[in-house]
Formats: structure tokens, C-alpha cells, sequence
């Protein structure tokens, strides 16, 4: 067995090396069992890395290859992890305690007494002299006692260490090997795969020769677009399967909490207030440049100057604002609305009230110049007059660029209809255009000496618009009644203010005597920028953290710190920089390291690049993505050659890259000393953004963006980060440069616009005595009337007009105020479910109202409105996440037996076997907040529900079990890979392939995470035993008899505080927080003649929810 095995999956040179060094092993330890011969010649991940070209990049277990690395005997304690030292630690006090030098079958069994293990002891201790033994071929079982020397090489070997690696935690190992599948594959070199070449894949994936019917299946499956071939970028995607969240909601954390964006959890009203605030706070009203030109920073003739340049550019982008109303009137069929928009267009084209023109009276404004004159004419009068006053003209001369993005804002919101052309005139214009206006006034009246007359354009705006403003803002909450219409109008008020930003740093750019950031060089003396880049000060400042890390290297150049951080002991950097010619210099780098990743990209768009090249740099496009990928990042000169949007733009996208706990280090000139005009008070502030040249010494200049020292700490402040250090590094006389270390919280979800599931720990939630006594009083829930009122209604009226769940968007299809009671209700639940027990009982729905609608009890008409009734209900609780296995899943027996080894990627859901105490998710990088389950039909026998306190669970194991056996609990554990979708086992070629054993052992060993995660009155639970098994079966690892033991304490004592065993009954609906509460399920059997068990499952996320109606209060 053992050789056909390693025939199947090695290549026959390491298949030789393996049986000679087994043959080896056992001669000189014939006395050991024959099964510990048998796991000793496995050599997955040592053949895997080898594959992959990464096995001189990592250090692996002391045993590897068939060979002990006799060197790391008794000097592992530097391989192993963090919590394995304390582990060993603990195990060296416990062993003072028992009066033992080693620890032996006596002190074992003091450790068993003193945790109150009850299960049969027998073979146990055993059971832990072979996993010593796996991990050291030394070690004399015949002895039976283990020192602590040989404990540490426990906590070396593959089960213990592998999980907590990078390379393959962080998918590393997973991406290389993929990769070299590929490129082995593909024998022309052209980047594609055609029909041979997969069947190349095939015959080596599967150790034989395919037929035509597999390669047919597999060649469709791994061709996403189907275009005839297959590109890496689908061969990869297909065989990761990673968890990736949609990228339009994560495109929305930064700036919305997505609860903004349901009508479930938030008023029309609430949702225009929250874009409105969110419109008056971006930079696109408030931008530095508008602030200098109000404030005369510039001087008056530069500010003049200026002023001209800005309305001559600004000339070129308002004139459609006519055309735009004229469209918005075609889309309108509500008279108060068509009213409104005819008012706001009869004054842009100068027909006034009687008591707006007395106004403007009042302020100097003769009636004559402004009665009967279009807007559009009083602007170009204006622009006239001041080419007149400063005698010139830049009309003609406008650079292109200046207004292109404004222009295509415009253009891809008009395509959105009614929706993007109110964007375009209420949160791109009249809302922000009063404030807008006002900078440029007080610019014209302090630098031009302009009088009020003169200056009319700018008041008759700054007045009418404020009560245009207000009359749109009604069409505004008439439009945003759906989930959708929100979603149109953010993005277009999003890309409409962010251009206009890019208005304002191009007119900043034509303003300046450079156009771009250039380094001087004289080339006699070969000097360059980096020879006063103070990179030793860089390196030290973050020498702390970079053992085992991994980097990001932004405007990398030519690699320099890359490489030596890699020196140092990083484990992974990924390099990005504009420069196609450095990055080439760094790619080509003679001493270029397997893990060091180079890209060329915008980093001003630093997250959009790296998802955009992650077959490039092995960055798993997975949780990373959502919760930080890189534990250090470094920016050596960069923000200089950044204008100031750029750098807070790349600065927030480095905080979502970076881990929590993680670093961000970047030097750039010192700001107090840029040389470039003399750096007095007003010039400090005037030429913020502007391109200045600075001279380092006299053969050494460089033209960089100016920034104020405020630029730097505002830009890393908002964004989220600490600043830990600054420090001033003067490296040669005229060369001062500022260092400044980041941190990023560990607790970086606090903020309701960027957290996630998957980065927010939630609450815990303990159960006293009193709750488990009483559980129908603790957490059985009674549906009001009123609710259950409203849930009738709506379901009845959509299962009439055909809507089913797929096709339903609840907070959209219904009527305003459909559901009122509802909102309130849910807001009870959710705040039970998040911060009170963590479970709730919904009672009182009566299935039995949907079987009314005729004469005939059709069962299937009953599901389908209980279907709607429950969505519903858990849409306003919590968004539904139906990414892995749709809104709803159907939990009914499909007789499929998910405990049954020779069923692989089985769910418990689909079988009726026992389903032990799990939470839902075995993915790494998708956690569910809440489960839900409707009981529609019960089962004959058995079936019964248990429940019990996952976080009670975790106070008593950690005060029964000592630490070394608490590490077992909270060390990253390996778990089965589950495939969305029905969960009914490979029933196809491409699911099959990409489980083939080499794939899956990587897929398994990034899979990696802890039972519980715990923090400052924070937890997360995820566990289900049976995945832990077979994730180690597939591996090819024996559980290790500690997490055996630990996993039994932990069962029994999850079983020991059960206070909830029944069946659920027709209509009931359960809801458990899934970080907190443990479920199960009995196994069932169905009785012929009556309805099987059914039971709908749905998963919620809650705390992004419950973090806006938070902020609401």
C-alpha cells in the first residue's frame, strides 16, 4: 500500500530516495511500531516544496526527507512558535509540580487525574510516544518517558508546525505549487494551456493516464470564459477556490458601513443624511487648494493667478449643467418633483423671483445684469473680466488632462439614468457647490479686490443653491427606496467627488513650474537619491518585527530593501513600483531570492494593483484581502514623488493590507527643511502639493511634492493608524529626513465603516445557572402579532406575483414601511443575539396560513412562503450571506452518510447521521456571525437539537486543563476543505481535480485556524471535530494525542452544559451567535407516509449592522 501510495504521488527519483531512507530507519530502529514507519514515509510537504521551489526558502521539522537534522535536536526552540515555547514552558513547571525530571507514564497519569479525564485511558500515553517518536527517529520508545528535549521536537514536527508557517498559512505553498503545475504544463511558454496540456495536468495529478471523458469535463471546468484554452489566471482561481468577498462591498467598507446601503436597517431619510455628511467631509469640498486660494496663501498675484487658471479649467466641465436637468425632467413622472426641477432650471437661465432680485439689490447687484441672463453667460463674463484685470488668457491653453476625469465621472453616471443624473445634480453640485464657492469667492475679494457685483455668479450660487439643495433632497429620498438605487448613488457620488479632487490637484500641477517628480543625477559621480536615503535607519527601525514576516516593499526600485530584509529573516517581500525598468532590475537581480515577488503598478491604487497580480506574488486572494496581508510595510521615498490625495489614498490602502498589530515605516525629506524656496511660514503652507526642486548637495536635486508635516500625520491619523515614532536623521549637511513608524491596532475593527466578520471579535457571551435552568424563559422568543402581520402579507403577496427568495431582494420589492414592526422587533433580536445570550427561539409562526390560498394543501406552496417569511425576518436581523451555499439552504436527508470515510466534502446538512458540536464554516476565510434554522416539517424519530454556551465551555477548560494543553485549543489547526455548493460529495470532474491529493494537503495546510481566538472580553469559537479528523487523515498526519485529549475535555464539557435537547417544532426558528453557541443534531430517521425532516439554513452577518445602529444612537 505504502509503495503504491508514493508511486501515485511522488516522482520516482523521490519515491527512490524515500525507500532507501526507509529501508535505513528500519535497521536501525526495528523496535518501533510498524505504523510509525508507515507516517515517517510520507514525505507530502517536503516533495511538495521541493515541487513548488520553495524548499530552501523554509525551515522544516527536525525529522524531513527520512533523515533528522541532528543540528536542531537541542536548538528547535527558535523553530517553533510562540505558543509551542510556552507550551514547553508549562510543561517544565507541571513536570516541578509532579516531582518528574521526564515525563512519564506516572506523571501522565497524574495529568489525566488532575484534569478530570474520564474516557478510556488506555493506549493514550502510548498514542503520545509515537508522535514523539514521529518527530524524532532518535527517541527510544522502549524508555516510555519524554524529556523535555524531546517535547520541543514534538512541537517541530509537521502536525505542530506546518499550520503555523507562513508559507503555507498564508497560501504561499498553496500558490507556488499551483504555479508550478502550470508552468510544467505548459511546453510552449505562451501563458495558456491547451487540450494536451491538461491532460498533462491530469496524468500527474492522478498518477495514470486519463480518459477523454475526464480530460473533456476537466479542459470545461478549468475554462471559465470559454474561449477554447485556459489562461493562469483561470487555472489558478479554479484549483484555489478561494473565499473572496465581493469586491463592490468591500469596495463600500471604507467610506459606508453596508448597513447604510439596506433599507432593512436604515430610513430613505438616514441613508441621504449619511451620504450628505459623507459629500461635506470629502476632499473634494474641503481641498487644500481651495483653502490656500481663500485664504490669499499664495500671495495675491500667485492666488490671482491661480483663480484664473482654476475658473478657465473649470469653464470646460459646467456647461452641460442646462442638458442634465433637461434629462432628469424626461425621467420624471411625479408633478412635485417636475415642479422643482423646472424652478431650479427658469433661474439658471436668469428668470428670478421678484424677492430674489430686491436681494441681490441689497448686496450691490444691479437687477439689470443679472435678470434674463442664462448662468452659464454671467460665468464667462466673469472669466473675461479677470483675463481683462490680470491681462491674460489661459482658455486655449488648458491641458486636456486637467478636466478628463471630471468629464468621465459625468459621462459613466449619466449612463445610471434618473439615478446618476440626481447624483450629478444633487450630491455632485448643489449640495457641495455652496461651500465650494465660498473658498473661491473670498480668494476672488482678497486677491482681485473683486466687488459684489462683479463677483454675482459666485453669490447668486452660494444662496439659491442652499435652497436648491433642500427642494432636490426630496426627489433624493423618493429614489433611494432599494438596496440597489442606494448602491448607484453612492458610486456615483463617490467617483464624482473623487474627480473632482483630481480637478484640483491637476490645476495645482498646471500651476507649478514642474510637471513632474524627477531625481537629478550627475552622472560623473554615479550619485543618486538613495545614497541619503538613510536605509540603515529604515532597516533598524523595523529589525524588531521582520523575523518570519511578511513585507510589503512600496516604490520598491531596484529592490535593495527587499533583499535585505529577506537577509534579515523575513520570510516573503512583494515589490511594487511604477518603474517598469526597476522592477526589471529588481526581477533580474542576481542574488533574487524564490520569495521575493516584483510588480509593476500604480501604488496610488495599491490594493486595486496587488488583487489585480496576486498570480504574480503568490498573495492568496482570500481573508487577507479583508484583514491584512503583510505584517510589515515599507515605503522608502515615496510620498515625496505623491501629491497629497495620492498619499492618503495608497496610506488607507496600506492599512487594510497590514495585519492587525502590524507595522507601517516609510521615510521622506523632512518637511521643515525642503529647500527648494525657503521654507518661511507662508510658503510652507502655500506649496503644499505644489512640485518643488530641492538640492541635496551640489551635484544631488530632486523635484518632489511638498507636503506639510500636518500632510503626513493627518493622512496616517485618518486612515487609522498610530504613529509609535518619528524620528529626525540628518545624513549630510544639507540632508535632513524624516522617519515615522505606524502601528495598526490590534483591535482594528472599532470603526463601523471598515469592519468585517472576519476582523471583528464578537462579544462574549456567558450563561449564568439561572439562563440554563430556565432556557424557554432565557431564550425562547414570542413573534409579535403586528410582525407576523406584516410577514403574512408580504410573503402571500410575492409567492402570488412569482417571487421567490433567488429573485427577491427584501428591502426592495415591498412597499415603503411594509415592515415596521418588523424593524423594531429585529433590532430586539439582533441585540440578544450579539450582546445578551446569543441565542433566540422565534415561536409563533403558523405554516399552515400559506396552505389557504386554494383548496388543496400543497406542501410545496407552504415551503416556499415559509421560505419567504424566514428570509425576510433574517434579512433585518443580519445581511444573508448566500456566497457559499445560497440565501437559504435546504437541510433535508439526501441519504448520504457524512460520517462515512469513503464520502469526501459531505455536509452533515444533507445526511441523517449525528451531527456533533460544531458551528457552521470550515473555511479559513469566511466566518458567519449568526446561524439560523425554520423547522418546516419535523422528523419522525430523533432529530433532536442541542445547544450549549461555547464560551461557559472555554472558562472551564481553561481552568481544568493546564496551558500546554490549552496551546491544542488555540493554536491554528488544520480543517477539511468543504466546496460550495449542495455539499453532496465530488460530483464532478472539475470539484474532483481540485482535490486530487497534492492539492488538497496544500488547500488543508493553508486552512489553518484556532478553536477558539480570544481578547479582552472578546471570542471566537469555530470548531466542528469530525473536519479536524479528516483534515489530518488527509494530510496524512496522526492527531496528535494532545488535541485528542484536549478535544475530549472539550466535548465533554460542551456536553456537560447542554441545557436545550429537543426537536424544534413546525414554524419555530433558532438563531445561535456562531462565535459563542455550540449546536448538534441528533441522527433522525424519516417515517414512511409522512413528510421528511425539513429544515432551512441561513447565514448572517450581524455586526456590521448592529456597529451602525450603534452609531445611529
Amino acid at each position: 500500500l505504502i509503495k503504491l501510495t508514493l508511486f501515485l504521488i511522488m516522482p520516482p527519483i523521490l519515491y527512490k530516495e524515500t525507500t532507501e531512507a526507509k529501508g535505513a530507519a528500519s535497521k536501525t530502529k526495528t523496535q518501533e511500531p510498524a505504523r510509525i514507519l508507515a507516517r515517517r514515509a510520507s514525505l507530502s510537504f517536503a516533495e511538495l516544496l521541493t515541487e513548488s521551489g520553495l524548499r530552501a526558502s523554509i525551515t522544516l521539522p527536525a525529522k524531513i526527507d527520512g533523515n533528522v537534522n541532528t543540528s536542531s535536536s537541542h536548538t528547535c526552540n527558535g523553530d517553533i512558535s510562540e505558543g509551542a515555547r510556552a507550551a514547553v514552558a508549562d510543561w517544565t513547571l507541571q513536570l516541578k509540580f509532579w516531582g518528574k525530571s521526564c515525563f512519564d507514564e506516572e506523571a501522565f497519569s497524574f495529568l489525566l487525574d488532575d484534569i478530570g479525564y474520564t474516557r478510556p485511558r488506555e493506549g493514550l500515553f502510548d498514542d503520545l510516544l509515537e508522535d514523539v517518536a514521529y518527530a524524532d527517529p532518535n527517541f527510544d520508545v522502549s524508555l516510555r518517558s519524554i524529556s523535555v528535549d524531546n517535547l520541543r521536537l514534538m512541537y517541530a514536527s509537521e502536525p505542530y508546525l506546518i499550520p503555523d508557517q507562513a508559507v503555507f498559512n498564508n497560501g504561499e505553498a498553496l500558490m507556488s505549487f499551483v504555479e508550478t503545475l502550470f508552468r510544467k504544463a505548459d511546453v510552449t511558454g505562451d501563458n495558456v494551456l491547451d487540450y494536451d496540456e491538461v491532460t498533462q495536468i491530469l496524468r500527474r495529478l492522478y498518477g495514470a493516464e486519463p480518459t477523454q471523458t475526464v480530460v473533456d469535463e476537466a479542459f470545461k471546468a478549468l475554462d471559465l470564459n470559454g474561449d477554447g484554452q485556459v489562461d493562469f489566471e483561470e487555472f489558478k482561481s479554479f484549483m484555489l477556490k478561494a473565499n473572496v468577498n465581493d469586491v463592490s462591498v468591500s469596495a463600500l467598507s471604507s467610506d459606508f458601513n453596508e448597513a447604510i446601503m439596506s433599507p432593512s436597517y436604515s430610513t430613505d431619510l438616514e441613508f441621504v443624511y449619511e451620504l450628505e455628511k459623507y459629500c461635506k467631509a470629502h476632499r473634494g469640498v474641503n481641498h487644500h487648494l481651495l483653502e490656500n486660494l481663500a485664504s490669499e496663501a499664495f500671495g495675491k498675484k500667485k492666488t490671482a493667478d491661480l483663480l484664473l487658471r482654476f475658473l478657465s479649467a473649470y469653464s470646460k466641465f459646467n456647461s452641460n449643467f442646462i442638458s442634465h436637468i433637461n434629462a432628469l425632467l424626461e425621467t420624471m413622472d411625479n408633478l412635485d418633483h417636475i415642479e422643482v426641477l423646472r424652478k431650479n432650471l427658469e433661474e439658471e437661465m436668469g428668470q428670478y423671483s421678484e424677492m430674489t432680485l430686491v436681494e441681490g439689490e441689497k448686496m450691490g447687484i444691479k437687477r439689470e445684469s443679472i435678470e434674463g441672463i442664462p448662468h452659464r453667460q454671467l460665468f464667462v463674463e466673469l472669466v473675461e473680466l479677470l483675463e481683462t484685470k490680470l491681462a491674460r488668457s489661459y482658455s486655449k491653453f488648458i491641458p486636456d488632462y486637467i478636466c478628463e476625469k471630471l468629464k468621465h465621472a459625468v459621462e459613466e453616471s449619466t449612463k445610471h439614468g434618473k439615478l446618476g443624473l440626481l447624483a450629478i445634480l444633487y450630491f455632485g453640485s448643489e449640495l457641495i457647490v455652496p461651500q465650494m464657492y465660498s473658498y473661491i469667492l473670498d480668494g476672488l475679494r482678497l486677491s482681485m479686490g473683486l466687488t459684489n457685483d462683479e463677483a454675482k455668479f459666485f453669490l447668486l450660487h452660494i444662496d439659491m443653491d442652499n435652497d436648491h439643495a433642500d427642494a432636490l433632497r426630496e426627489i433624493i429620498v423618493a429614489n433611494c427606496r432599494t438596496k440597489a438605487e442606494r448602491l448607484v448613488l453612492v458610486k456615483c457620488t463617490r467617483l464624482l467627488l473623487d474627480a473632482r479632487v483630481s480637478f484640483y490637484d491637476s490645476v495645482l500641477k498646471y500651476g507649478s513650474e514642474m510637471s513632474e517628480p524627477v531625481f537629478g543625477v550627475n552622472a560623473a559621480n554615479h550619485r543618486c537619491f538613495s545614497d541619503i536615503a538613510s536605509r540603515s535607519n529604515v532597516l533598524e527601525m523595523c529589525s524588531d518585527y521582520i523575523k518570519g514576516a511578511t513585507v510589503l516593499d512600496i516604490g520598491c526600485g531596484d529592490g535593495h530593501i527587499s533583499r535585505e530584509l529577506l537577509h534579515r529573516g523575513a520570510t516573503k517581500t512583494v515589490g511594487i513600483d511604477v518603474s517598469s525598468a526597476m522592477i526589471e532590475a529588481a526581477s533580474e537581480h542576481p542574488e533574487k531570492m524564490r520569495t521575493e515577488y516584483y510588480v509593476v503598478g500604480d501604488v496610488a491604487q495599491l490594493k486595486l494593483e496587488l488583487l489585480n497580480t496576486t498570480n504574480q506574488t503568490n498573495l492568496m486572494p482570500g481573508a487577507g484581502f479583508d484583514m491584512g496581508v503583510f505584517d510589515v510595510t515599507i515605503a522608502s521615498f515615496l510620498f515625496n514623488c505623491m501629491s497629497i490625495t495620492e498619499m492618503n489614498q495608497c496610506v488607507g490602502d496600506v492599512y487594510s493590507l497590514t495585519k492587525p498589530g502590524g507595522y507601517f515605516i516609510f521615510i521622506v525629506p523632512h518637511p521643515a527643511f525642503n529647500s527648494g524656496r525657503g521654507r518661511d511660514s507662508r510658503n510652507y503652507f502655500a506649496d503644499r502639493d505644489l512640485l518643488l526642486e530641492q538640492q541635496i548637495e551640489d551635484e544631488l536635486k530632486t523635484n518632489t511634492y511638498s507636503k506639510t508635516l500636518q500632510d503626513y500625520t493627518d493622512a496616517v491619523i485618518t486612515n487609522g493608524f498610530e504613529i509609535v515614532k518619528l524620528e529626525e536623521v540628518r545624513t549630510t549637511p544639507t540632508a535632513t529626513n524624516l522617519i515615522v513608524k505606524l502601528r495598526k491596532s490590534s483591535d482594528a475593527s472599532s470603526s463601523s465603516n471598515n469592519a468585517n466578520t472576519l476582523n471583528m471579535l464578537p462579544k462574549k457571551l456567558t450563561w449564568s445557572k439561572a439562563a440554563m435552568k430556565h432556557p424557554h424563559n432565557a431564550f425562547v422568543v414570542k413573534i409579535p402579532f403586528e410582525v407576523k402581520k406584516e410577514l403574512y402579507v408580504a410573503a402571500l403577496n410575492a409567492y402570488e406575483e412569482g417571487i421567490s427568495v433567488d429573485k427577491l431582494d427584501a428591502a426592495g420589492y415591498f412597499p415603503v414601511n411594509s415592515f415596521v414592526a418588523l424593524r423594531a422587533f429585529s433590532v430586539s433580536v439582533r441585540n440578544r443575539l450579539l450582546h445578551e445570550t446569543g441565542l433566540v427561539l422565534l415561536k409563533g409562526l403558523d405554516l399552515d396560513t400559506f396552505s389557504t390560498l386554494d383548496t388543496t394543501d400543497d406542501p410545496d406552496q407552504v415551503a416556499a412562503c415559509s421560505k419567504l417569511v424566514y428570509y425576510i425576518i433574517c434579512s433585518h436581523i443580519g445581511t444573508v450571506d448566500g456566497s457559499a451555499r445560497g440565501k437559504l439552504f435546504d437541510v433535508k436527508n439526501k441519504h448520504i452518510d457524512a460520517m462515512d470515510g469513503k464520502n469526501d466534502n459531505v455536509l452533515f446538512s444533507v445526511s441523517d447521521c449525528e451531527a456533533t458540536w460544531h458551528t457552521d464554516g470550515a473555511s479559513k476565510d469566511k466566518v458567519y456571525d449568526c446561524v439560523g434554522l425554520l423547522c418546516i416539517n419535523q422528523s419522525g424519530v430523533g432529530g433532536k437539537s442541542k445547544i450549549t454556551n461555547a464560551c461557559n465551555a472555554f472558562d472551564s477548560v481553561d481552568h481544568i486543563l493546564p496551558k500546554f494543553m490549552m496551546h491544542e485549543l488555540t493554536r491554528p489547526i488544520p480543517r477539511d476543505i468543504l466546496e460550495n455548493g449542495k455539499g453532496r460529495g465530488n460530483d464532478n470532474v472539475g470539484t474532483q481535480l481540485s482535490r486530487t491529493k497534492s492539492i488538497l494537503r496544500l488547500r488543508i495546510s493553508y486552512n489553518s485556524y484556532p478553536i477558539y481566538v480570544t481578547k479582552k472580553g472578546r471570542i471566537r469559537f469555530r470548531y466542528m471535530r469530525h473536519w479536524i479528523e479528516t483534515a489530518h487523515e488527509k494530510v496524512r498526519w496522526r492527531l496528535p494525542t494532545m488535541l485528542r485529549i484536549a478535544m475530549d475535555v472539550l466535548d465533554d464539557t460542551l456536553t456537560e452544559g447542554c441545557c436545550f435537547h429537543e426537536r424544534l417544532e413546525r414554524g419555530d426558528i433558532l438563531i445561535c451567535n456562531n462565535s459563542c453557541v455550540a449546536h448538534g443534531r441528533d441522527a433522525f430517521q424519516d417515517v414512511p407516509g409522512q413528510p421528511s425532516r425539513h429544515l432551512v439554513r441561513a447565514w448572517m452577518q450581524c455586526q456590521g449592522v448592529d456597529l451602525y445602529e450603534a452609531s445611529k444612537r
